[in-house]
């Protein structure tokens, strides 16, 4: 037997409100292109270096496809990242929701200034960016943001569902049976900090010449936070086992032998391990990436804890402690 907890079935409104900005990012820039077809030259303007000058340029028909692409690609995975996390009924939803709505957004108002940029350009060389139009695309970004997150909180206000509680401390399970529990977690705050960074040093190696170096501290720094942004949680005959999301080491694990007791309970990040991540403190270590529910296993020997944010930790605390009471009848 596999108890893996209840998967929440995703509202169609909910995936409808994830996609909705980059739909409308997209025609919004469809839209302003076909409007000023007649003021824009053959050559568009479309990359910007130091001082605002330009230093790329694309026809119309080049720069419609890549921003559509960006756009829609971009929002499709988007979507779908978001629904995957959701279906876990993780209360991080409306935050991805909103950073998706800033995303579009950010990207939608570069593109609509760029258009107006190049709007009656005799030479698209002379073009110029001012450095206002990205504070500009910024403010757009972050009101979008909130009317996304606010637009969840209320179409879908009863998202994300309320679970039972698992309080009961053991599962009643057949005395020979086999049982397992999964559930993956994660931040979505970790992920976008480390593919923002990542994106950064790309550019940085991509189209700078003098500040590769920072690229490259950059990438080093972006690429453990993406890593360590999931993780898979497991409980089973061998105890409770944590592993980085795609990645085989390093595992972190309580074996059976080790469990005194499992039980749930909301942890404070910062008042109880000191912050996010990775944590190791005198009394308990855990790997959290954010505050409330918690999986949290009492070591033998010291008593120390080890503690895991995850949903549906009641199920994994009653598991775990059936198979630690169980474990001299396996051996």
């Amino acid at each position: 037997m596999t108890a893996t907890g209840r998967r929440a079935r995703v509202p169609r409104r909910l995936v409808a409100l994830v996609a909705l900005p980059f739909v409308a990012a997209s025609a919004l820039a469809a839209g302003v292109q076909a409007a000023a077809s007649d003021r824009l030259p053959a050559r568009l303007a479309v990359h910007f270096g130091a001082g605002g000058v330009p230093d790329r340029f694309e026809s119309p028909a080049q720069f419609l496809v890549t921003v559509a692409a960006l756009l829609l690609l971009g929002g499709a995975a988007w979507t779908v990242l978001v629904v995957r996390g959701a279906r876990g009924g993780g209360a991080g939803t409306g935050m991805a929701t909103a950073m998706g709505w800033g995303l579009a957004a950010f990207l939608g108002s570069i593109s609509v200034l760029l258009l107006q940029l190049n709007a009656d350009a005799a030479d698209p060389a002379e073009v110029r960016l001012p450095l206002w139009h990205f504070g500009a695309a910024l403010a757009v970004a972050l009101t979008a943001g909130f009317l996304g997150h606010a637009l969840v909180r209320g179409l879908v206000p009863a998202w994300p569902p309320d679970r039972e509680s698992s309080g009961a401390e053991r599962l009643d399970l057949p005395r020979h049976g086999r049982a397992g529990w999964a559930r993956r977690t994660g931040s979505w705050p970790l992920l976008l900090a480390g593919l923002v960074t990542l994106c950064v040093a790309a550019a940085l190696l991509l189209v700078s010449g003098t500040s590769w170096w920072a690229g490259i501290v950059l990438l080093l720094s972006g690429l453990p936070l993406v890593l360590m942004a999931q993780a898979d949680v497991t409980v089973d005959q061998r105890g409770l086992t944590v592993r980085l999301s795609g990645l085989p080491w390093p595992r972190l694990s309580v074996p059976l032998d080790q469990v005194v007791t499992a039980r749930t309970r909301s942890v404070n990040p910062l008042g109880e391990f000191g912050g996010w991540g990775y944590r190791v403190t005198p009394k308990r270590s855990g790997l959290i990436y954010r505050s409330g529910e918690a999986l949290v296993v009492r070591r033998t020997g010291d008593g120390r804890e080890f503690a895991v944010t995850v949903d549906d930790a009641g199920t994994a605390a009653a598991l775990l402690n059936t198979l630690a009471e169980r474990r001299p009848e396996t051996r």
